[in-house]
């Protein structure tokens, strides 16, 4: 059996190692023998949108540390959600290298997964199911114990396809309303006491369930972009507890730290700047991926030699903006900073001219 076989080679050579995201002592040495093959089963929790990392970006770094050369992702996908023309697709990632394959779909939930995963696990044949959907249903569809019965269907259903393979079913992660500024989705929390109550049991002597602690020191107004969807401090905590479950298993080491406030890497691009009348001028510039809203800053070189950008008070949603009358014969630098719903990236560099008369 190909699972039981690589899960044993695994554990021999990584049950001990230490480190993982952010520390523990060098690598395990690469080996031979076939890669434990994991796919994800996610929502866009997973699946990730343009200009994003995602987590399973940071898990499948983390792996290549701990595990080198012994996990390969499986799935039918390797795109992001493109989260502004609202489709898939998107390869926009911020950093693309690493195996992108994958099963989850922007707006994912068991009830679309329990009658299609044995056929998924026929196609891309897995050694180890990672789960984290639930959200979905949660919001929108079923309670906890049924979101609960659902999520025992789909691990039933997928041992038709495989019966030795290994499960990792994450927490279903908690979301803040922007609107009202306040919790959201609190079923999650009745819906991770079932899971852990009763999951652990669904066991057999050929396939185990394990839980991950995937909502450990989740904070929904602090760790995502929107409300719902992780931030870079997000996609750490998430992957966090999904390599310390795998850890448990043997297939890498545990994550170590993870520490708040990485930065957006999202970047604007450079305007360029054309007359539009009188002493205004239109900025236009390219877009940054994953940003719908934009932030313009000016600085005055001439005359006031102002040493710093001072920002707008506004966002724009567009690509392109028109100044008011500026005095002739200043010298002045605009810049764009790309905005993905709450989350700020970084400044771009600036278009300078000397104003003149149109």
């Amino acid at each position: 059996m190909v699972a039981a076989a690589a899960l044993a080679v695994l554990v021999a050579v990584t049950g001990c190692a230490g480190g993982g995201g952010s520390g523990g002592g060098p690598p395990p040495p690469a080996t031979t023998g076939p890669p434990v093959r994991l796919i994800i089963f996610g929502d866009s929790v997973t699946h990730g949108s343009a200009g994003d990392f995602t987590w399973r970006y940071r898990l499948a770094k983390h792996l290549t540390l701990s595990a080198p050369g012994r996990v390969d992702f499986v799935g039918d996908r390797d795109d992001l959600w493109d989260n502004v023309a609202d489709v898939g697709g998107s390869q926009a990632y911020a950093d693309p290298y690493f195996d992108r394959d994958h099963h989850a779909r922007w707006g994912d939930a068991l009830r679309v997964e329990v009658p299609t995963i044995e056929g998924v696990l026929r196609k891309n044949p897995a050694d180890v199911v990672l789960v984290a959907l639930g959200a979905n249903d949660l919001a929108y569809w079923t309670s906890s114990p049924a979101t609960l019965a659902l999520m025992r269907q789909l691990v039933d259903n997928a041992r038709r396809a495989n019966p030795n393979v290994t499960f990792v079913i994450g927490h279903v992660l908690t979301r803040w309303d922007p609107y009202t500024n306040s919790p959201a989705l609190a079923a999650a929390s009745e819906f991770n006491q079932l899971l852990d109550a009763q999951a652990p049991g669904w066991s057999t002597p050929t396939s185990k369930v394990v839980i991950a602690r995937s909502d450990q020191d989740w904070n929904p107004r602090q760790d995502t972009w929107d409300g719902s969807h992780p931030d870079p401090d997000g996609e750490m905590l998430i992957a966090r507890g999904f390599a310390n479950a795998l850890a448990g298993l043997g297939i890498g080491g545990q994550f170590g730290e993870v520490y708040s406030g990485l930065a957006w890497p999202g970047t604007g691009q450079t305007p360029t700047a054309t007359p539009a009348g009188g002493t205004r001028y239109t900025l236009t510039w390219p877009a940054t991926p994953g940003a719908a809203d934009y932030l313009i800053e000016r600085r005055v070189l001439s005359p006031q030699g102002e040493s710093s950008y001072s920002r707008l008070p506004s966002s724009v949603r567009a690509l392109t903006w028109t100044t008011d009358d500026l005095p002739l014969g200043a010298v002045v630098a605009y810049r764009v900073v790309p905005v993905k719903f709450w989350m700020v990236g970084q400044p771009g560099p600036p278009v300078t001219f000397t104003v003149t008369f149109d």
